[in-house]
């Protein structure tokens, strides 16, 4: 500066100098020509014009010089000199934060100290601060350190500051509006935000295929992870590893839970948690991301979603496969819906496939209660509608145990969940075939109510209908089949003769005399269908239709006797009424051999009689089999 000054000074006596001793010469010389004097002329104003440029920069420079000499000089606490604010922003500019923030926080304590102005020098310090960070985040691999060290050490500082506050009990609204407080707070939201920009952006995984999300689990895997993990280094160095790793975590957590997120598929799920613990496993750039806490949640809450996705579709699958009206299916079909997910996830580990085994069985267990209470609310229900749905309640039954005997060989299931569901699958097929044995015979009592007093009746198609119905069941090797077909045969049989006793004891003699043939034919259609369709051995021996179509056609007194006896034996509860009827179908005998015939009764049925008069008075009707 002083040369600058003097360099001035000389010129401008040069200036002064020249101009006189042109006068001078002008004096001496007065014919001197006039082109010398425009010369003379043209070097004056040159050197007035460096003179003026002199001057003004003398006048730029002079202040700032001496603004930045300038020392802050504090009267109260012995004369201490402070920097000013110009100089302190020099340093913020050049990324020396703590020396700043140590000069600040002393002109802070000073006299000079205005709030605005302190409050600008801190938010410019921040400004420039978050300028660093965000650099080193979203920057390339030419990270300058010495800057995010001095962010470090600045947060650092600022901790130690707040402790001193603390600890020297000051006004603590005084700390509460001190904007350094919140620098940690911003610096974690800043993170969060240039650490969330480095994630490719996703929707949600139900919303794309497979191949995308694999695409994107790659990406992640071999760009994103390693890139953010160079990071990490830059600010163990600068000792912000705390808020880094704090940050990484949370956006780690939100992107997964983002990812799991929506109505996702067990392969998508399988293909992510597969992703994960692979990851982890290898010890890669994720798991130096994070905490080992944080990614155990991760890993966790995937873990859960798969068993939930796994429950969520087995369920759906039990119940499309057992809807009525479907394609037949088989045990394999089950065994396939419980086992198929199990198997693929075996190749991860033994745990992880023993979840989805419990998860899978425990599925089952719900299902078959949940089955269980369908069909128990169908019990109220006694209509020929509901005969074919309970139909297929049976097969599904017979299906579900011949898959559960097979599985207890693939599966190691407990004894007690051996157990429930073998109690599941036997209660419900017992009140499955409860209500089908009801609605057979709510059926056929309907049918056969006006049989022997019309020429046509409705029992051929009430049988062809249930030929038709037991066609469709595919389990018929099953003790399940064979036990209900006998049943439904002794239903329709007990109704049959229920009608026969009852209806045609209303009739006239020559009425019931007519009824002997139909009598026969419609045995003969009953025993073809149920013989033909299903097995000589649905058809019971003892056929008490059987045996009165016997007895009709019988002409010796003693052959009449024995098949009496016998018709006793397969129906105990027959009283003398029901005998009468018969007899008068027959219709052949005297007097005398129908006292003969009726004394037979007597004599065999004697004990069974007395009883039944018992029964007749204390219930006002005959409890009879044919009667009840």
């Amino acid at each position: 500066m002083r040369k600058v000054r003097l360099a001035c000074s000389r010129a401008f006596r040069r200036g002064k100098l020249r101009g006189a001793s042109s006068g001078e010469n002008a004096q001496m010389l007065p014919k001197e020509t006039q082109k010398e004097k425009e010369k003379e002329k043209e070097k004056s104003k040159g050197i007035e014009k460096m003179k003026n440029v002199a001057v003004k920069v003398l006048k730029n420079l002079s202040p700032k010089k001496e603004e930045t000499e300038e020392m802050l000089v504090d009267k109260e606490s012995g004369g201490r000199q402070y920097l000013s604010g110009q100089a302190i922003c020099e340093l913020i500019d050049q990324a020396k934060f703590l020396e700043a923030c140590n000069h600040i926080y002393d002109l802070e304590q000073s006299q000079h100290k205005t709030k605005m102005k302190i409050d600008s020098l801190y938010k410019k310090i921040a400004e420039k601060m978050w300028s660093v960070v965000q650099e080193a985040i979203s920057g390339g691999d030419n990270i300058l350190l010495e800057p995010l060290k001095s962010v470090g050490a600045s947060l650092k500082w600022e901790k130690e500051k707040e402790k001193e506050w603390f600890d020297s009990g000051k006004d603590m609204e005084s700390v509460s509006t001190w904007s350094p407080k919140y620098w940690n707070r911003d610096l974690e939201k800043l993170l969060m935000e240039c650490i969330a920009t480095q994630i490719p952006s996703f929707v949600s995984a139900s919303n794309i295929d497979e191949p995308a999300f694999k695409d994107h689990l790659s990406q992640l895997e071999s760009n994103i992870f390693p890139n953010l993990r160079c990071k990490r280094d830059f600010f163990k160095e600068a000792e912000l590893l705390t808020t880094y790793t704090k940050c990484c975590n949370a956006c780690l957590l939100s992107h997964f839970s983002t990812l799991t997120d929506g109505n996702l598929s067990f392969s998508k799920c399988l293909l992510i948690y597969e992703w994960g613990f692979n990851m982890y496993r290898s010890g890669s750039a994720m798991l130096l991301l994070a905490d080992a806490c944080y990614l155990k949640w991760i890993f966790s809450d995937m873990e859960k979603k798969l068993l939930t996705v796994t429950q969520k579709e087995v369920r759906e699958a039990l119940r499309e496969v057992v809807n009525a009206g479907r394609k037949p299916y088989t045990d394999t079909t089950i065994i396939q819906v419980l086992t198929g997910r199990s198997e693929a996830v075996q190749h991860i580990s033994d745990t992880i496939r023993d979840k989805v085994e419990a998860g899978c069985l425990e599925e089952l267990l719900q299902f078959l209660c949940s089955y269980k209470n369908e069909t128990r609310s169908l019990l109220q229900v006694d209509t020929f509608s509901v005969m074919c749905s309970n139909l297929q309640i049976l097969e599904n039954c017979c299906i579900f145990r011949a898959a559960w005997y097979k599985l207890t060989y693939i599966y190691s299931a407990s004894a007690e969940t051996d157990t429930k569901v073998k109690e599941f699958i036997d209660g419900t097929e017992e009140q499955s075939r409860k209500l089908f044995l009801q609605a057979i015979a709510s059926e056929a009592k309907v049918v056969l109510k006006n049989h022997f007093r019309k020429d046509y009746s409705d029992l051929n198609t009430f049988l062809n209908f249930l030929q038709l119905s037991f066609s469709r069941f595919e389990m018929k090797n099953t003790q399940t089949y064979e036990t209900l077909i006998q049943a439904a045969y002794q239903s329709i049989v007990t109704e049959y003769m229920q009608a026969l006793l009852t209806i045609s004891g209303k009739s006239s003699s020559a009425k019931r005399r007519n009824i002997a043939n139909k009598i026969k034919a419609d045995h003969r259609a009953m025993r073809t269908l149920f013989e033909e369709n299903f097995g000589p051995r649905t058809v019971s021996l003892d056929d008490p239709i059987e045996r009165t179509i016997d007895f009709i056609g019988l002409t010796d007194i003693e052959a009449m006797k024995l098949q009496i006896v016998l018709l006793l034996h397969k129906c105990p509860d027959l009283r003398k009424e029901h005998l009468n009827i018969i007899l008068d179908i027959k219709g052949t005998l005297s007097w005398t051999e129908r006292n003969t015939l009726l004394a037979v009764v007597y004599e065999n049925c004697v004990g069974i009689e007395k009883e039944t008069d018992i029964k007749t008075e204390k219930y006002g009707n005959c409890v009879c089999c044919c009667c009840f």
